[in-house]
Formats: C-alpha cells, sequence, structure tokens
C-alpha cells in the first residue's frame, strides 16, 4: 500500500457513532417527553396543577439552557467520549431516584433537573456537534438519521412507558426506564464514542485521501477558545442571530404542545392508552421526516427545506386546535400526528444542519450550545405559560396560536435572512 494513505474498513466508523448517537437520543429524548404522559398519573395521585407541573418542565428546559454551552465548550476542548456518557448518568439517576417522588419540588429535582443537565451533556445540542466531525457531504442525512433517534424512542417507548404505568405504577416506571438508562446507554456511549475521524484513522466521509473542507485535525482540539470568545466572535454574525429567533420559537413549540399533549388529547376524550398511542405514533412520523428532510435539505437547501418544515407545523397545529370540534377525533388524530411529525422531526434536522453549516469549525459544539440558550429559553417560558393559561382560561387555544404566529417568524427568517455559507446546499 503507498504511504500516507489508510486501509478502508469495511464500513466507515461514523456510521457507528451514528448508530450511537440515535441510541442515545431514543432513551434520552424519551425521557424529555414522557414528562407529558407521567402529568396524568402525578395529577391524579397528588392534585397538583398543570401550570404547577409546567414549572418543572420549565426547570428542565431551563437548565438545559444554562449549562448547554459550557458543555458544548467542554465537548470542543475534551471531545465526545469525556463528556457525553456524564449525561446519561444523569438521566438514568434522575428517573431512578424519581421512583420516591412524594412532594412536588422532588418533581422539580428527580427528573426535572436531572434530565436537563443530562441533556446538555447528551443532547440534541452534543450530537448535533459530533456530526460535522464525521461526515462532510452526507452531513445532511448522517444528522437526520442520529436524531431521528428522538422519534423512534417516541414511538417505541412512550406506548411501553403508558402501559408499565398501567400494569405496576407510575413509580416502577420511572425505576424500570432510570435502569435502562444506566446499563444500556452508559456503557454504550462509554465505549463506542469517539472525537473525530481521526482518532480511528480515517478520513471524514469514509474518502480514501481527506477532503478540501474536512474539520481540523484532532490535535487542534485544544485551540478551542474560552466560551467568552466563541460568544464574542458569534455574535457579529447575522447567521447566530438568525438561528437565534428560530431555534428559540421551535423550543417555544416543541416543549410547550408536547409536554401538554397527552392531557390535551385526554380532554379531547381519548383514552390514556389511545392518547399515549398517538404520542407515540408521532415519534414514528417524527422519524420518518427527520431522515427525509435531512436527505432533501442536502439537495434543495437548508433554508427551504426548513420553511416548509415550519410551514407543515403551522398546519399541524391548525389540525390540533380542530380535534375536539371533529366528529370523527381518531381519524383526525391520524391526521394531526402524520402533518405535525413531519414539520417537527424537518425542522430539527434543518436547523442542526444550517447551524453545521455556519459555523462548523472547532468551536461549533460551544456555538451550538449558545444557541441552544434560546431553544431552553422557549421550553422555560412555553410549558408553565401554557399551563397557566389552561387554568385560567380552560383552553389551549391563545398559547397555541402563538405558537404558530412565531413559526412563521421562523420561515421568513429562514428564506429572506439565513445567509447559505458557500459550498453548502442553497438551491
Amino acid at each position: 500500500m503507498a504511504r500516507g494513505k489508510t486501509t478502508r474498513p469495511w464500513i466507515y466508523y461514523g456510521w457507528i457513532i451514528v448508530g450511537t448517537s440515535f441510541t442515545a437520543m431514543a432513551f434520552h429524548q424519551t425521557a424529555r417527553f414522557s414528562f407529558s404522559i407521567f402529568q396524568v398519573p402525578l395529577i391524579q395521585e397528588f392534585g397538583w396543577g398543570r401550570g404547577a407541573l409546567g414549572g418543572a418542565y420549565a426547570l428542565m428546559l431551563g437548565s438545559y439552557a444554562v449549562f448547554s454551552p459550557i458543555m458544548g465548550n467542554l465537548f470542543d476542548k475534551k471531545g465526545a467520549r469525556a463528556v457525553m456518557p456524564w449525561g446519561s448518568v444523569l438521566v438514568g439517576t434522575g428517573f431512578t431516584l424519581a421512583y420516591f417522588i412524594s412532594e412536588l419540588w422532588h418533581v422539580y429535582l428527580v427528573p426535572c433537573l436531572f434530565v436537563g443537565i443530562g441533556m446538555a451533556l447528551s443532547g440534541f445540542a452534543m450530537h448535533s456537534a459530533l456530526m460535522p466531525q464525521w461526515f462532510q457531504k452526507k452531513r445532511g442525512l448522517a444528522t437526520g438519521l442520529a436524531l431521528s433517534g428522538s422519534g423512534t424512542g417516541i414511538l417505541l417507548f412512550i406506548p411501553l412507558i403508558e402501559w408499565l404505568i398501567a400494569t405496576y405504577g407510575w413509580r416502577q416506571t420511572y425505576l424500570i426506564f432510570g435502569l435502562a438508562v444506566l446499563s444500556i446507554v452508559v456503557p454504550l456511549t462509554a465505549l463506542l464514542l469517539s472525537r473525530s475521524h481521526e482518532d480511528v484513522g480515517q478520513h471524514i466521509d469514509g474518502e480514501d485521501e481527506p477532503t478540501a473542507h474536512s474539520p481540523p485535525k484532532t490535535g487542534e482540539k485544544s485551540l478551542s477558545p474560552p466560551l467568552l470568545e466563541v460568544f464574542r466572535q458569534v455574535c457579529r454574525q447575522k447567521n447566530f442571530w438568525t438561528l437565534l429567533i428560530v431555534v428559540f420559537f421551535m423550543g417555544l413549540n416543541n416543549n410547550s404542545i408536547l409536554s401538554q399533549l397527552q392531557l390535551y388529547l385526554v380532554d379531547a376524550e381519548y383514552s390514556t392508552a389511545l392518547a399515549a398511542f398517538f404520542f407515540g405514533m408521532l415519534g414514528a412520523i417524527r422519524m420518518l421526516a427527520t431522515f427525509s428532510m435531512g436527505w432533501l435539505s442536502d439537495y434543495i437547501g437548508r433554508q427551504r427545506a426548513q420553511a416548509l418544515s415550519s410551514l407543515i407545523t403551522v398546519c399541524g397545529i391548525a389540525i390540533l386546535l380542530s380535534i375536539p370540534h371533529m366528529p370523527s377525533k381518531i381519524l383526525m388524530g391520524w391526521v394531526f400526528i402524520f402533518v405535525y411529525g413531519m414539520g417537527l422531526g424537518g425542522m430539527s434536522v434543518c436547523y442542526s444542519s444550517m447551524s453545521a453549516d455556519a459555523f462548523r469549525g472547532p468551536s461549533f459544539g460551544a456555538t451550538i450550545g449558545l444557541l441552544e440558550i434560546f431553544f431552553g429559553l422557549g421550553g422555560f417560558i412555553g410549558p408553565p405559560l401554557a399551563g397557566f393559561l389552561f387554568d385560567y382560561t380552560g383552553s389551549y387555544m391563545i398559547p397555541f396560536v402563538g405558537i404558530a404566529f412565531g413559526l412563521v417568524c421562523c420561515i421568513f427568517m429562514s428564506l429572506f435572512v439565513y445567509e447559505a455559507p458557500r459550498g453548502t446546499p442553497q438551491t
């Protein structure tokens, strides 16, 4: 073999990274979105209000927002294996300790605070930051596959959690899921995650030779600047503020609606089991959308794919609001999960790819962590506000319509304000 070339293995290790991220996202995002399922028995047993429990969810997203840039900067300096497994440790520990909940503040502490910090260590931002270290040409596809773990987790685990609650009780369900995270995800991420393609002696995308757009070498990771310096650099760029607005409304949408969805469907005369089934099927559609929109964004451009996804999501919200007034609620449930799930999954993967296109480099982990502050801010404001507005008005109309208007703003920002860097899909 010629000197300087690496042997092409039977599989590019980047796809192992994608599979590991997929699995971690499935468990971690289920931990986050299962809050909607656990709310029902908690309210029934303790009589806590929706606004009060929405505050616990807000703490989860608030802690995620505070810790994301710090953990992103640590990711840039230390690498995936040194940072991300600890997120699974916290998520698993938080759910395991939730077995002992007896007061409202216990819900705030475990699982919400533990899960929020755990997601900052190994959630959307970190897995999004990991993909550009392994993929250039197929970044949209790889990111879509990795993030589709979120939808898969919702599809598989949300109905399972509802069944476990009905069969064994909510305490035992918290314990079972927490132990599953500790025994499956922690060792998987600790053993398989690696910082970049160079750590395993391969070139980016599995190519025989390095490409012109390969990311910095592993040895250069220590040159990642301090977090404050990263902020000073990115805050001068229009794309940072554009994506900041987009991700805020994404956070408002995702967390407000999904945290209240189980209660909303039960109020619309769905059984708890059927509501959980639809919640799970929403994950299936989201998984499909994350994969397909990631692939599509490589061809039609990130901005168009993001705008299309936002428009689809607005249509999904309109359908959701119409469900209580429709004679065939089951049919409308299916229509809702298909439309809303396609928009939800598409927005996530397109935002991730737009961020990677605009800020790829040794500080990308810290940069997307800074952006995720505003995703967390949307999650911090939205769920308790939606809960309190329901407690006051008896309806989700005001918060859901407000979210829809925010997503229209995302369409405008994606199409007319965001500037695609050279060499990225922008057709």
